[in-house]
């Protein structure tokens, strides 16, 4: 559990620091240039559309794992648009919780 914590430290810190360098070379709109890229058709939609089934998955094990509370449907949409700047922090935190529990740190509330 400790390395999957430090990898989720230094995931995190990756993803915001790549995120904050693009953000101030490109700008923020993101929508524009993903989904301009989904519809290219080319191995960047394919990687673009992959990416995006993922984040459902997560967005989806997050809402179970949360119980669909409100608070589980919330996180869910961060996940979503936020990808691995709330989802690795989110992972992090559960195995935190989870005190070592790897079913625990998978089922969540239940």
């Amino acid at each position: 559990m400790t390395l999957l914590k430090l990898f989720l430290i230094l995931s995190s810190v990756l993803i915001f620091a790549i995120t904050i360098f693009v953000v101030s070379a490109n700008g923020i709109n993101w929508p524009a240039i993903f989904f301009g890229d989904v519809l290219e058709i080319s191995w960047r939609s394919q990687f673009n559309v992959d990416f995006l089934i993922h984040l459902f998955l997560l967005a989806t094990w997050i809402t179970w794992r949360e119980n669909f509370t409100a608070k589980g449907y919330f996180f869910g949409f961060l996940s979503i648009f936020l990808g691995g700047m709330f989802g690795f922090l989110y992972i992090l935190y559960a195995s935190v919780q989870a005190k070592g529990d790897a079913k625990s740190l998978l089922v969540g509330v239940r």
